[in-house]
Formats: structure tokens, sequence, C-alpha cells
């Protein structure tokens, strides 16, 4: 009998935003385990607040039932109501029992797909707790990769969750140094493991390498920025750079989650919207320069751990950066910058550095695949 991991996850799997959890899905794959995939709920509700095309995404696999790809099933569920920060949403009666108005019943279907008994039980959503009451499972595992309190989408019932998840799992996971600091209401401290996030590499080496028609009109030198654009984004910094480097080509990746229209203004910079993650290792390749334009007057950003710098890395791009304290502890080749004048310095600067090689980048994926770190959860 194979082994089970049952994954209760925020984002769904088909996510232009492939996240921690997804990679850990993949790399549970490859070690031989049968991955259910749940990601957080839909509902008519949605369909007032939420992203278009991502909702739109989340119903077609939830009107499937569920897809699978290898040994990865994945599945949206859909209820009545789902948790949001909004009035009454916000409640806790509406936190702790959407999953009573899902349909089909959402425990029904777990077990139904043979998960009632499982080897792991992971968290990065709170919106599960009741599982760990319903569902039978040899260890738990609670991965925290942002500091919630810093998204306005997460409300006071949200965080509280997490602390109860945290409390009663094995092993709470953390991907930046000072979250453990942050989450002060945890109890048991030691059961907190500071693993950083990581690469899979074998994705990078064996995808498509060829140049995206996209880029096709797009001059070299190539900055590219792929992720979320949302208030972290620091549009005044990426215009600075392009405005002063206007020989430069500046690629952003990514759905607009924040106004871009200043940035539109430049003709070097090219909004390129979102692009599925499968064909972004082709992008990079075709790229000189990576770039994290993250705002550091905002405290949410000092608890990120980028999955982008492994990613920029492993296609072989020198990553520039503005200056955290997780980015100055992970010891990696990122250029960092506390200016928006060294910023664009040090974009000028990984260009060249382009041009002569990279072994520390390359040596540095290598360190980071997530295989390496699933053996070492496990």
């Amino acid at each position: 009998m194979s082994k089970k991991v049952l994954m209760a996850v925020a984002n769904h799997y088909t996510s232009p935003f492939q996240v921690g959890s997804h990679h850990y899905a993949r790399a549970f794959e490859k070690l031989g385990y049968e991955v259910l995939f749940i990601s957080n709920p839909i509902s008519p509700i949605h369909k007032i607040f939420a992203n278009s095309d991502l909702l739109r995404e989340k119903e077609r696999i939830y009107k499937a039932g569920g897809e699978r790809i290898g040994n990865i099933f994945y599945y949206v569920p859909r209820s009545i109501f789902t948790p949001q920060n909004k009035p009454i949403l916000s409640s806790k009666f509406v936190f702790y029992n959407w999953q009573n108005f899902t349909y089909p019943n959402l425990l029904s279907f777990i077990k139904d797909r043979g998960f009632g008994e499982v080897d792991i039980l992971w968290f990065d959503s709170p919106l599960y707790s009741f599982l760990l009451d319903n569902i039978s499972y040899k260890k738990s595992i609670l991965r925290l990769a942002d500091y919630s309190k810093g998204f306005n989408a997460a409300s006071d019932t949200h965080y509280n969750a997490e602390i109860k998840i945290a409390d009663a799992v094995d092993v709470v996971i953390y991907t930046a140094k000072n979250l453990k600091e942050k989450y002060t209401e945890i109890k048991d401290k030691t059961k907190m493991k500071y693993i950083p996030n990581g690469i899979d590499l074998e994705f990078f080496k064996s995808a498509n390498k060829t140049l995206p028609r996209e880029l096709q009109e797009i001059p070299e030198p190539r900055v590219i920025y792929v992720g979320a654009i949302h208030d972290w984004f620091d549009t005044d910094l990426v215009y600075y750079c392009a405005k002063n480097l206007p020989h430069y080509s500046f690629v952003i990746i990514g759905p607009e989650q924040k106004n871009l229209s200043v940035l539109k203004k430049l003709e070097n910079i090219h909004i390129l919207g979102a692009i599925s993650y499968a064909k972004i290792p082709a992008f990079l390749y075709n790229c000189q320069v990576g770039i994290i334009p993250f705002r550091l007057d905002m405290d949410l950003v000092h608890s990120i751990s980028p999955l982008k710098l492994y990613e920029y890395s492993a296609a072989g791009l020198y990553t520039v950066a503005t200056k955290w304290r997780e980015l100055e502890q992970l010891n990696s080749p990122a250029l960092l910058a506390d200016s928006k004048e060294d910023f664009a310095t040090c974009v000028k600067k990984a260009v060249a550095l382009k041009q002569i090689g990279g072994s520390e980048i390359v040596k540095f994926a290598k360190d980071n695949d997530w295989e390496e770190k699933i053996r070492l959860i496990i």
C-alpha cells in the first residue's frame, strides 16, 4: 500500500502562484506518496470579490470533481459561504463551520478518495483546522510561509486558527527566520523548524528554453520579475530603474493586483500579465537579470523567503533585490540594494556578472532542491 499525504493548502494546484506547498506536493510524489491536494474553498459570494480569471479556473476544477496529474489529485471545494475578512464572513461560526455547507460534503469526498487515514496531514491554510479531529493521521505538519497578520485578507479568527493548528501539529516548519519571533503565541517553540524555500532543479533542467514569442521583440539586456504584483511590489523603484536604464528592458510577469499605470508610461517596461508556471523557465533562461523589488517599509516583507530567488538561480540568473534581513541571512549570490540608486547599479553589475559566468548561482540552486528539503522534513 502506498503512503498518503493530505495537503490542505490556500492556493489551488493550477494557480499561477506556484508556492512552496505546490513544490512539496511534487516532491512527496517523487518519494512515492499519493497526494490529495485540497485548496481553499469557493462560494457564490466569490463572484463579488474574487479575481475572475482565478475564480473561473477554481470553478472549472470544482465542476470536474477534481483532477489528477500523476499521483497528485487536486480539488477545490465549494461551500454556500466561505471565511473572508469581511463583516459576518469573518465570524468564528463561518470560519469553523463552512465545511458543513460544502456540496458535495468535503469530509465525505476526502474519505471516498481513500484519504480518511493518511501518513501525513499537511497544512498551510488555517481554514482546515477541522481536519485535525476528522482525519486519522500518523504525523501532522503546519508550514508557515508568511506572517499572516501582514495580509489584509487575514482576520483575527484566521490568525487564531493558525495558532490552534500550530499548537496541535507535530512539527511547524517556517521559511523565514523572523517568523519564529513573530509567532509569539505558539506555545512549544521546540517543534518549530527553519526550512527556507527551494527549487525543483529537474523541472528547470528539462524545461523548454526556446525564446518565447512574447520576448522576441524585446531587446536585451532583459531584466525580469516573475510573481505576485501586490502591495509589496515597489512600482516607484521599478519606474526609477527603467527610467535611468533606458537601454535595459524590464519584463514584468504576474497577475496585476495593484495599479501599474505609472510603469506603462515607459517604453522599456513590458507588462505581460499571468503566464502558466510551465512556461516560466523559458522566460527566465532568455533574460539576463532577475529582480525582487519589494517595499522595505512593509513589515510583511521582512518575513518573506522569496521563492523567485531560487527560480532565478536555477535558470542561471543573478538576482537583484532590496535588502531585508532574511535575504542577508540566506548567504545567497543575490545582490542586495538599500536605495533606488544602488538597485539600478546592482542591475548593471548583475548583467556584467552574467556575461562572465555564474558557478556560485548553480551551486546555490543545487543546495536548495525541494526533494532534499522533504527528506529533511520526513
